[in-house]
């Protein structure tokens, strides 16, 4: 079930599970994502957290001119922490919501992170070369031409057309059932997304967290696919390299998505450190 909370004026989504006295967990989405990216983490954690995933701002309420930097995006999510009454807690975040969780946990309060977990988490702020070559042009084209994304979305019916625009989230996109990620798909280019998603791309470019990491205290987790085509593997070995107390579990044959790519190695990894 979908709750709200208000901060400065905007509406903000998230979904909660488990018994509200356990330690609380934090979820941070990526990039053209949203909460629902957790659906596999969700029920393997809720028996021993209370899992708290969020909608960050841009991709729930879209505001064309907010803040969309990983900082102001990260004082956000302590803000949803302060109003749900949350002292400390764990933290998970994939993507650039791995950027957001990194930042998090060494610049803006690492005091109150007991547990990181970083999910293809973006580190030195530049993703992939077909990425940066690829998809950052068309998201400037949509920023600049809003009717672009009405397009996407009607060319998203043919699954030739999806293959070859997806083809950077998984290293086998036949290995992960077609309707599973449906939601997925469509949530990356909903209707009113173009401003926000090219603020958030301009925001992961803008911080390189790289000379932050050795100020993250808390016992901190790097899972990520060793074919990602959107974030660098390098970015996890980067993590490893200056994180004090870490681990790095690399899962072969997998993408930038190993909560649905490679599920059973990605829960195992998460569970051994977590749980």
């Amino acid at each position: 079930m979908s709750n709200f909370l208000t901060l400065d004026g905007h509406r903000l989504a998230y979904t909660a599970a488990g018994q509200l006295g356990a330690p609380p967990l934090l979820m941070v989405h990526g990039w053209l994502s949203h909460r629902g990216v957790w659906r596999q983490t969700v029920p393997a954690l809720q028996d021993r957290y209370y899992c708290i995933a969020i909608d960050l701002l841009g991709f729930s309420d879209k505001p064309a001119h907010a803040d969309y930097g990983i900082e102001a995006q990260g004082k956000r999510v302590l803000q949803i922490a302060d109003a749900l009454g949350l002292g400390r807690f764990a933290l998970i975040g994939h993507s650039m919501g791995g950027q957001i969780a990194l930042c998090i946990a060494s610049m803006l309060a690492p005091e109150r992170v007991t547990r990181l977990v970083s999910v293809a988490g973006v580190v030195a702020g530049r993703l992939t070369p077909k990425v940066e070559n690829e998809t950052y042009p068309l998201i400037a084209l949509g920023m600049a031409l809003p009717q672009v994304y009405g397009l996407w979305r009607w060319l998203t019916r043919y699954r030739g057309l999806v293959y070859s625009a997806f083809r950077t989230w998984f290293y086998d996109m036949r290995s992960v059932p077609y309707d599973e990620w449906e939601i997925d798909r469509r949530m990356a280019f909903q209707p009113g997304i173009h401003a926000s998603a090219y603020r958030a791309g301009q925001a992961i470019h803008a911080l390189n967290l790289t000379a932050h990491l050795d100020k993250i205290a808390a016992p901190s987790l790097t899972i990520h696919g060793q074919q990602d085509g959107t974030v660098p593997v390098s970015d996890a070995h980067l993590a490893a390299q200056r994180i004090p107390s870490h681990r790095l579990a690399l899962i072969d044959e997998c993408g930038h998505f190993p909560m649905y790519e490679k599920t059973p190695a990605y829960l195992d990894a998460l569970r051994e450190f977590i749980g």
